[in-house]
């Protein structure tokens, strides 16, 4: 219950930075259609398939979930620069919970940004 509180609290945290939805949402489709139109501007003589959008998927997907590693390590890192952090060390919280609490609201954001690129 106290893991759950914690990781809504992150969630909420996570909500209201632009950042996090521009780049966790946004960035990998537009990555997508950056990387096509590179692949339509080369010429079918050439045979290149580094470009297609069924060579693509996977890494953008993935490329994606590298981000949002980083959005976790912000979090963190911004809970460590602030008094917060001190006030979780005195929670009863186990550093399952810690960790938890930190991953649980990214779950979501990843199934929707995987979703969204496939």
């Amino acid at each position: 219950m106290k893991t759950l509180a914690f990781a809504s609290r992150n969630a909420k945290e996570l909500q209201r930075d632009v950042l996090t939805s521009i780049f966790g949402i946004a960035f990998p489709i537009v990555l997508l259609v950056l990387l096509s139109v590179i692949n339509s501007s080369i010429p079918k003589e050439a045979h290149m398939t580094l470009f297609e959008i069924k060579n693509l998927t996977g890494g953008i997907s993935a490329f994606g979930l590298v981000f949002l590693s980083l959005f976790s390590a912000l979090l963190v890192s911004k809970d460590r620069c602030t008094a917060f952090i001190i006030r979780l060390y005195a929670s009863p919280l186990k550093p399952s919970g810690y960790i938890l609490g930190y991953t649980v609201p990214l779950i979501p954001m990843a199934l929707l940004q995987t979703l969204v690129t496939c």
